[in-house]
């Protein structure tokens, strides 16, 4: 007997809470968060005006239950899972430990990690600087400003954290993993010269391992003004 449309919808997201905890547990296991395991998670759900939100307890919290609640996605007119040129259904705020002290320095984070780089057509992070603004008029100012740099998969939220975007939430918290890692080997290698920008020919090597040649070379412009 075919599933009514509420049980899908319960497998959904039942499904969607497991790929959350999973995530937080591999970025916990693996150094990415800080101590205070900030991540929390929004994620629109395909073909309905539904967006979940999943919220994790803090370290010293009693309840270790994850919440998971539900709104219409039409009630959040600012989020930036509107922006379409984003692709993104997934939004995670985290706080991870070499990336936070980018945006302590109000500075945007260049990727130079392969790694990281592989999987993205962005070279940088930005900064969130003017928090008055919010991280979607940020983000469409960027892409208005900037139509040959490719979309930036996150934004660093200055004196924080940063929010990341993606497809699918264990495929963004992946991103959060590596491109913390990039960042936590770039503050290593400041102490031996500091990390180089890429070598001929390297990126395309690692492009066409992820079959994203083709787009990255369309983007003409790597890093946006200073």
């Amino acid at each position: 007997m075919p599933k009514t449309a509420d049980a899908e919808l319960a497998d959904y997201i039942a499904k969607a809470r497991d790929d959350a905890a999973h995530a937080f547990q591999f970025l916990k296991d693996s150094g990415t968060l800080t101590a205070s395991l900030i991540f929390n998670i929004a994620h629109r759900v395909p073909g309905r005006d539904l967006l979940l939100a999943i919220r994790f307890p803090a370290p010293w919290s009693r309840d270790a239950q994850i919440k998971v609640t539900t709104t219409p996605f039409s009630e959040h007119p600012d989020s930036v899972l509107n922006e379409e040129r984003l692709g993104a259904d997934t939004l995670i705020h985290a706080h991870t430990p070499h990336l936070a002290a980018w945006s302590l320095a109000h500075k945007p984070f260049p990727i130079l990690y392969v790694a990281a780089q592989r999987h993205l057509l962005a070279r940088e992070i930005p900064n969130h600087l003017e928090r008055r603004v919010s991280v979607l008029d940020t983000i469409r100012q960027r892409l208005d400003a900037y139509p040959d740099l490719a979309p930036p998969p996150g934004l660093l939220e200055s004196n924080g954290g940063a929010n990341f975007w993606g497809k699918g939430i264990v495929e963004t918290a992946q991103l959060i993993l590596l491109i913390e890692e990039s960042a936590r080997l770039q503050a290593i290698a400041a102490q031996i010269g500091g990390a180089q920008t890429y070598t001929e020919g390297a990126l395309d090597l690692q492009w066409k391992r992820t079959g994203l040649l083709e787009q990255g070379r369309s983007y003409t412009r790597e890093f946006a003004p200073v």
